[in-house]
């Protein structure tokens, strides 16, 4: 005895389908949070510059130091692809620290941030 199994089929496709239209609009979706979230070229040259003084602290100056040996990048660094992304870590987390109570301030006073259910990346 054979089973029909074409309306299984059928919604295993459209599942299939759903899914790749969620796939595509998420990939399309960092693209343009990617794209309107870059530091200026203004932005990178302050901070590499602030970086090498030593106003960044120690790691962060020896971060700019292997950008300027073109070892890394900074893009590479801020999308997570460097080696030495956790010497950007430590500032970022520094930086965290340091401002903790303005963050919590900002997160209790806005009414529309929800923890558990972060708002869409449009």
């Amino acid at each position: 005895m054979t089973q029909d199994f074409s309306f299984l089929n059928r919604r295993l496709d459209a599942a299939k389908a759903e899914l790749n239209q969620v796939l595509e609009k998420a990939s399309q979706d960092l693209i343009r949070f990617k794209r309107n979230n870059q530091p200026t070229e203004q932005e990178r040259q302050a901070m590499q510059q602030a970086a090498l003084r030593g106003e960044l602290g120690d790691d962060m100056r020896e971060l700019a130091r292997k950008i300027d040996r073109g070892e890394d990048s900074w893009d590479a660094v801020f999308e997570g692809r460097s080696p030495n992304v956790d010497l950007l870590r430590g500032h970022l987390n520094r930086m965290a620290e340091q401002h903790r109570e303005a963050i919590r301030e900002s997160i209790q006073e806005d009414d529309d941030f929800d923890p558990m259910n972060p708002p869409p990346l449009v």
